[in-house]
């Protein structure tokens, strides 16, 4: 279950867990133990195949496809358009689906692969014209050319077999998926799409073994847990309002992972949005002021989320926590986190019994070399038994962490994956 770097690469492990799991800010792959530890705390006498779990802040869904692999039924959930995508085919599929003219899915990948290119919005607006001969001053360069057409054949392609009707939402969803992680394995980035490398891999040719091979989809890996899981794209919020409405089974716990600080995903991962959309947005073929990226404008309006700014995140988490009619909820959190420590733990002593389970964590940096004071944080899961139980004080919960958080750990110690519970 934990995650290892030589045995778990996203692309070459045919692990249901790791296998395609796109490059994250937040990606829970690292502390799965740590929130597996916590789900086994919530089972009591419960088996989880009587369970659901609902992950109301999904992403990538790594942390569903851990649920699925437990056994519960899965209810996973984000309102990013390409996280809903990512989820209907690992989280909603069960099995590889067949495909028009009873094609398996190996085929249907086959036939996306032999395309004849074709240059369309990717290769125009996020490509230079020549992959050795480019202008860093114009042309963006999130993709070399030769593999911005690939992703503009394939998506295309789908496209049109989407709009022919030949495609219902699982069938292109698992064909979107593995095109999506190939956006993200070729991208010549750092891993979000606010920006781009000056020439390819940047000063020091980081990772131009990915930036520079040749983009071909592979299939990605299923795993049927013989539930009826559901994929939702809507405000967490919404969605715990809606659940009230739904047959939630006696023993059942939401998961929350909010965003941790001010960076917007719709923003960080707006090209995964545009392909999975293929809307194609008005946005400047050459790099202009204020357009430098081509990011979508849509994240302003239609999903700028409250955990994003310090002012509101407290206020909805609260709200959050006093509308979902779950027994359990487990929140991932962090001590570098918008929502004050103290606030965010009294809040949920209001609503149940709280235990909490807890790791050091190496804080990221952009640069090795770029000091930090702290050289770790405390990744932690405030785990809530809702409407039963004492009503601890937070006091003594917070100084533990706060104590953790000061400790003095050697690298070797924090990668020991030492977890803490109180």
């Amino acid at each position: 279950m934990k995650w290892n770097k030589s045995e778990h690469g996203s692309y070459q492990t045919t692990d249901f867990l790791f296998n395609q799991l796109i490059p994250y800010i937040g990606n829970k792959r690292k502390l799965l133990d740590l929130i597996k530890q916590t789900l086994i705390a919530s089972q009591e006498n419960f088996k989880t195949q009587n369970g659901l779990f609902i992950d109301c802040f999904a992403g990538t869904g790594v942390v569903s496809r851990l649920a699925k692999m437990m056994g519960y039924q899965v209810f996973c959930n984000d309102w990013e358009y390409y996280s809903q995508t990512l989820n209907i085919a690992s989280i909603q599929a069960l099995e590889p689906p067949t495909y028009f003219n009873q094609y398996s899915y190996d085929e249907v990948l086959q036939q996306l692969n032999n395309l004849p290119p074709i240059e369309d919005w990717v290769t125009k607006h996020l490509c230079p014209r020549d992959d050795i001969e480019y202008d860093i001053s114009k042309e963006r360069m999130f993709y070399m050319h030769k593999n911005g057409i690939r992703i503009d054949t394939i998506r295309e392609k789908i496209e049109e077999w989407d709009r022919a009707g030949l495609l219902n939402p699982i069938q292109k969803s698992c064909l979107l998926a593995p095109l999506l992680y190939c956006a993200c394995y070729h991208a010549n980035t750092s891993g979000v799409f606010k920006g781009f490398h000056k020439g390819w891999g940047g000063q020091t040719q980081t990772a131009l073994y990915r930036i520079a091979a040749d983009l071909n989809l592979a299939p990605i890996q299923f795993f049927n847990n013989h539930q009826n899981n559901k994929v939702f794209r809507m405000d967490a919020q919404t969605l715990a309002e809606e659940l009230h409405y739904m047959n939630v089974p006696e023993y059942s716990i939401a998961y929350l992972d909010p965003p941790y600080n001010q960076h917007p995903y719709g923003a960080n991962y707006h090209v995964l949005n545009s392909i999975t959309l293929w809307d194609k947005p008005n946005v400047s073929p050459h790099i202009i002021p204020y357009e430098k990226s081509a990011i979508r404008k849509d994240w302003r309006t239609e999903r700028k989320s409250a955990y994003t700014i310090r002012k509101q995140a407290s206020f909805a988490y609260q709200q959050l926590l006093q509308t979902l009619p779950t027994r359990w909820i487990a929140t991932s959190y962090s001590t570098d986190g918008f929502i004050n420590l103290r606030e965010m733990i009294e809040q949920n002593c209001e609503v149940g019994e709280v235990k909490i389970f807890a790791k050091p964590y190496k804080r990221y940096r952009v640069s090795a070399q770029r000091y930090s004071e702290k050289a770790h944080n405390i990744e932690f899961v405030l785990l809530t038994k809702v409407g039963e139980g004492k009503r601890q004080s937070s006091i003594e919960l917070v100084d533990k962490l706060h104590a953790l958080e000061n400790d003095s750990l050697t690298t070797t110690e924090m990668d020991n994956h030492i977890i803490h519970s109180f």
